[in-house]
């Protein structure tokens, strides 16, 4: 399920964060959680599962159910289909009284988005990248949190979710992805019969692209941490999701996606700046982030490190064999995806922000099909936007 993340409504982006986890605890058909997980352990002990995330400027909500096969089923139990019939009655009628969600679950669900949120912000490596994507894209939405603002989520009240629920069946965008050996006629049937019942005007989903910075600035914030977090923020020339997307994803997998990386092999091994160090590529929103964890004292020195590498690409001074590095790494990576059913689900749930389906070999072959010419090429519209800097502050006496 997809909606756009919108600046200046932040009780909207805290419900509409918390309404998959609120769909999780109960339905009309099962109206306590000690009812519905009867039910999961009657479909031979399926598990249930919600999620909120940000793909660019669109806020991803999900809601999944995994179970054996059919074929593994005692003769006649058709799990995939039962399966999908629970996930209709969460998702369509949820347990409400005089059309409004339980207050005392709705509290309950505050409280925990909100631990999310500190947990996220406790795993300093993930707080430091958060904390630069909200300074660099301050006026645009993708500067928002996922999860939304703690004051946001405490304000929210059973009316608010009641409200998020009936937009979300009417304006979101929504896919429903089935990872089965077997037919899913009964599922497609069970979700045509409850969509049939409701007047629907999905939003067009979409996304600020920013081609290139216009000046570069610096953020130093202070926190008790044990190493330093550099974050840098780039802006890297798309105008949309597949402006030179597959050459970007190689300059910025060679960057530094791996131990074969020029960000791992020189700033973190060969100079001992960092104690890690990668660049990753966001097709959504037109960036790439490169996280570390550096010595405070150090920090400068690692930044123009950093910079330093990637001059170098855009120069063309890294070798054949990196490129062919380069590539295994992302054929073991895409490849990978349909080891398990969850990450072939959610490798294609993406295609609701995108509209395309490539399989995972049809990206690898894209990849593969990049040169060196466009990595140079892709690698020279990068600029660097902000500098994120997450330390202890100095006591007095400190060195410098």
């Amino acid at each position: 399920m997809a909606l756009p993340l919108r600046l200046g409504e932040p009780k909207a982006t805290a419900a509409n964060a918390m309404l998959p986890y609120l769909l999780r605890r109960s339905c009309a058909a099962y109206p306590t959680p000690r009812l519905l997980e009867s039910r999961l352990a009657a479909l031979y002990g399926a598990s249930l599962y919600a999620g909120a995330a940000k793909l660019g400027e669109t806020h991803w909500l999900s809601l999944s159910l995994s179970v054996i096969e059919d074929r593994f089923a005692f003769a006649g139990d058709s799990l995939t289909a039962d399966c999908a019939a629970l996930l209709e009655e969460l998702l369509f009628r949820p347990r409400l009284a005089e059309g409004l969600f339980s207050a005392e679950a709705v509290e309950l669900e505050k409280r925990l988005l909100c631990e999310r949120l500190e947990s996220e912000q406790g795993e300093k490596r993930i707080h430091s990248i958060r904390r630069m994507e909200a300074l660099m894209c301050g006026n645009e939405a993708f500067g928002l949190n996922a999860y939304g603002t703690p004051e946001a989520i405490m304000a929210l009240t059973p009316a608010d979710m009641a409200a998020a629920w009936r937009n979300l069946l009417s304006r979101a965008k929504m896919q429903i992805t089935l990872v089965s050996a077997g037919d899913g006629a009964a599922v497609e049937a069970t979700f045509r019969g409850a969509f049939a019942g409701i007047t629907r005007d999905p939003v067009v989903l979409g996304g600020e692209f920013i081609p290139a910075a216009s000046a570069v600035r610096s953020f130093t914030e202070y926190e008790p941490v044990e190493q330093a977090k550099l974050v840098l923020g780039f802006r890297v020339g798309m105008r949309n999701r597949d402006d030179h997307n597959f050459a970007t994803r190689m300059m910025a997998d060679i960057f530094g996606g791996g131990v074969y990386s020029k960000l791992f092999t020189v700033v973190r091994e060969e100079k001992s700046l960092c104690y890690y160090c990668a660049a990753r590529a966001n097709r959504y929103k037109g960036t790439m982030v490169v996280f570390s964890g550096v010595d405070r004292a150090k920090a400068e020195e690692a930044r123009e490190a950093i910079l330093e590498q990637l001059a170098a690409i855009q120069e063309g001074d890294f070798s054949d064999e990196l490129i062919a590095d380069s590539r295994r790494s992302l054929r073991d990576t895409f490849f990978s995806v349909v080891d398990a059913p969850e990450s072939l689900a959610d490798y294609y749930s993406t295609g609701l922000i995108t509209g395309e389906y490539l399989s995972p070999r049809e990206i690898y072959e894209r990849l593969e099909a990049v040169t060196r010419e466009e990595i140079i090429a892709a690698a020279k519209q990068v600029t660097l936007d902000t500098v994120y800097l997450l330390c202890t502050a100095k006591k007095e006496g400190d060195a410098a």
